[in-house]
């Protein structure tokens, strides 16, 4: 998905018409068209009215639909109508509209992130230039898609909602995609479009069709904004520490040779600027080489040129080729793999760094397989935030052979390292979790490896807040 994200997403996030969207609209002479109204920062970044606007009834909106939610958006300073009183409910709004409405909305609601760059977005004009950078830096827009005066169609407003709200994306949920105009998308576009739908951001008609590239009112963008604004809400005020938990391995005997594969997890940005960044590989257990990354400056077209970049400056570390990267458009995501290894013995392949996260890896080995070797089912577990209130969390670890729950305390000012050491505890402690499974802890993460090599354990693992 993103170059969209952005992180979140996570990272994480009105055009030149007399509409005005917030404190960053449009509207020449309305106050709010000639940029004075911005001012970067964190958390309310764009200066409010001196006075909160207020809905006393705009003439074309009485007894529509949405004229609620417009009012309730109105209030919150996040759209505005025109001049002569109207809102223009079915007038469809433009990609630069629709993105002021949601920085209007997370400026009030979240701390984002602000850069000293210089950015000059063509077509778009001076007053929606720091809207736009804001937009970009905390990734909520992919400049690549990005069209500012072309109509926001669904599909646009789903990925704008989605990388807003700033959640982890998982696999597609095939039940809640049955719509009958939707097998052109991609499969990121895909992943969007379930997530938002599980999230209660969008919905379906009732004919059984989405119409991903049918454009959005003005009506149905207060809509979708409103929406938004409750789930960031509920983010607020939950404050529940996150985890992820993903396989890392199966539990199959390795009859034939395999290379170690380090897959990243989906990346916000294709085309990261690595330069002045480090990054250390270590393959089969070797020392850890410095490769070279002052090349992969951010100029890449792409994530295949970045990789082709990548594998290079590896390979020059290590003095021959040993690894090969590639880039996965489909996931948005890097992969590593050793390559020319030994037979003799179990191929690895370990990254340390401050480029990790750009690139979406860990630092935990990848192992590969060698002849009559078994490998070991292992999950990771990893806490994905801080703790910012007290909470006592339930762990259920299940296979074919124990259901078994454990229960962690945390505090209001634990980091996630302090969550992942009191989890890996836990587990340890318990006597059939622990004489089952190595319990390692690897910073922010739990790596559960059953002790059973070569055995398919069918392990299930969650995490609920008690």
């Amino acid at each position: 998905m993103n170059n969209w994200r952005q992180k979140i997403l996570p990272t994480v996030l009105a055009g030149a018409l007399t509409v005005s969207f917030g404190s960053a609209a449009s509207a020449k002479g309305y106050n709010n068209g000639n940029g004075n109204d911005h001012k970067p920062g964190g958390k309310g970044s764009f200066q409010q009215w001196k006075t909160a606007p207020r809905y006393f009834g705009f003439t074309d909106l009485q007894k529509h639909w949405a004229e609620q939610t417009v009012k309730r958006m109105v209030d919150k300073a996040i759209i505005k109508g025109y001049p002569d009183h109207t809102f223009r409910p079915n007038k469809p709004v433009t990609q630069l509209e629709a993105l002021t409405m949601v920085i209007n909305l997370l400026s009030q609601n979240r701390d984002l992130l602000t850069s000293n760059d210089r950015y000059d977005w063509k077509d778009v004009p001076d007053w929606a230039q720091t809207t736009v950078k804001l937009a970009m830096v905390n990734h909520i827009v992919d400049s690549r898609e990005f069209q500012p005066n072309k109509p926001a169609t669904r599909l646009f407003v789903v990925k704008l909602l989605v990388n807003a709200l700033g959640g982890e994306i998982g696999a597609v949920d095939e039940d809640n995609l049955y719509f009958g105009d939707i097998a052109s998308l991609s499969s990121a576009e895909r992943e969007y479009l379930s997530y938002a739908l599980l999230q209660s951001l969008v919905a379906g008609y009732e004919d059984k069709t989405f119409k991903p590239n049918k454009p959005v009112t003005r009506a149905e963008m207060a809509v979708f904004v409103n929406r938004l604004l409750g789930k960031i809400g509920q983010v607020d005020n939950d404050k529940d520490v996150s985890f992820k938990i993903e396989k890392l391995s199966d539990g199959e005997d390795g009859d034939e040779f395999a290379e170690a594969v380090k897959t990243g997890s989906r990346v916000s940005d294709s085309t990261p600027d690595l330069s002045g960044l480090t990054l250390y590989v270590s393959v089969n257990g070797e020392a850890a080489v410095s490769v070279e990354l002052d090349e992969i400056d951010g100029t890449q077209d792409d994530g295949g040129e970045v990789a082709d970049e990548l594998e290079n400056a590896i390979a020059s570390a290590l003095d021959e080729d040993r690894v090969e990267v590639s880039y996965d458009d489909d996931h948005k995501r890097f992969v590593f793999e050793t390559v020319n290894s030994p037979t003799d013995e179990v191929p690895s392949l370990k990254f340390t760094g401050s480029a990790l996260n750009e690139l979406g890896i860990d630092t935990l080995v990848a192992k590969g397989s060698k002849d009559g070797s078994a490998a070991a089912e292992s999950w990771k577990i990893a806490v994905t935030s801080d703790a910012s209130s007290d909470g006592t969390y339930t762990v259920s670890v299940k296979d074919d052979h124990i259901d078994e729950t454990v229960k962690i305390s945390v505090d209001e000012d634990d980091s996630a390292e302090d969550i992942a050491d009191k989890l890996a505890d836990a587990l340890a402690d318990n006597d059939e979790i622990g004489s089952a499974y190595d319990i390692d802890v690897d910073d922010e993460a739990v790596i559960l490896t059953a002790k059973d090599s070569g055995e398919d354990v069918d392990l299930k693992i969650s995490i609920r807040k008690s």
